[in-house]
């Protein structure tokens, strides 16, 4: 089993509690920022043992449309999820639906 901290963080408020959520739980982690633009995210591939901790913020309640496209291209091949959400001032509504 490997553990994938998958992350987008413009900010670094988000990294900072998925680094804390991530280094919480046992086994080696891969991060994969999703921030940074010049990577190739259809070059992730997870296996259905791999758990990731995808870690988002929430705008105005919703998924980051640029979060949804990158996260789009990774392979997730049946791997567990924990889907974190952060936010600020308003409500996260939709997000966790949405990822």
């Amino acid at each position: 089993m490997k553990l994938y901290n998958i992350v987008f963080s413009p900010t670094g408020g988000t990294k900072q509690v998925a680094d804390c959520f991530t280094g919480a739980l046992e086994g080696d982690v891969t991060t994969v920022d999703l921030t940074d633009s010049k990577q190739d995210f259809r070059t992730v591939s997870l296996t259905k043992e791999d758990v990731a901790v995808i870690s988002v913020p929430s705008y105005g309640g919703r998924v980051p449309a640029v979060v949804a496209e990158r996260l789009g291209m990774v392979h997730g091949n049946g791997a567990r999820a924990v889907l974190v959400c952060v936010y600020g001032n308003r409500a996260y509504e939709d997000t966790l639906v949405e990822l």
